[in-house]
C-alpha cells in the first residue's frame, strides 16, 4: 500500500496554510487553503480560488484503498469508480464523474520539493501549485 504523504510537498502536514498557484499564463497566486486532514491512505483539502475560468471552492477528498482502487470527491461530485497508480514520486488517480473521466495527479516540485504539484485533466482541467503560505525552515 503507498502513503499518500510521498507525493505531497515536504513538510506539508494538516492544518498547514498554502498558497494556490494557478497555471493561467504563468503561475499567479490565485487562493488558499489547507489539507484538513492528511495520512497514509487519505487526504482532504479545502481552498478557495479566483481564476478567470473558475471562482469559488475547491475541495477533494480521496481514500487509497488495497488493490489500487481509490475513493474520490471533487467539489462534492463523488467518483462512480476510481483506480491509482505510482510512477517515481507521482500519483495518478482515475476517477469517472457521471459519464466524464478525469485524471488526478499528486507530485512533490519545487525548490526543496515543499510544493505540490496537483494536476487535474479531462473534461475540466486545471493545474495548481500548493505552496507553504510560510517559507518552511531550511533543514
Amino acid at each position: 500500500m503507498v502513503d499518500f504523504r510521498n507525493f505531497i510537498g515536504r513538510g506539508t502536514t494538516s492544518g498547514t496554510p498554502l498558497n494556490i498557484f494557478a497555471q493561467v499564463v504563468f503561475f499567479v497566486n490565485v487562493g488558499g487553503g489547507e489539507f484538513v486532514d492528511l495520512g497514509p491512505q487519505q487526504a482532504a483539502f479545502k481552498g478557495k480560488i479566483d481564476t478567470p475560468f473558475y471562482k469559488g471552492d475547491l475541495s477533494l477528498t480521496l481514500k487509497l484503498l488495497e488493490g489500487g482502487k481509490a475513493e474520490i470527491n471533487l467539489n462534492g461530485s463523488r467518483a462512480a469508480q476510481a483506480t491509482y497508480t505510482t510512477a517515481g514520486s507521482k500519483l495518478s488517480i482515475e476517477a469517472k464523474f457521471g459519464s466524464h473521466e478525469q485524471v488526478i495527479s499528486f507530485e512533490p516540485g519545487g525548490k526543496g520539493n515543499v510544493e505540490t504539484y496537483l494536476s487535474v485533466s479531462g473534461s475540466k482541467s486545471i493545474n495548481v501549485h500548493l505552496a507553504p503560505g510560510t517559507k518552511p525552515a531550511v533543514s
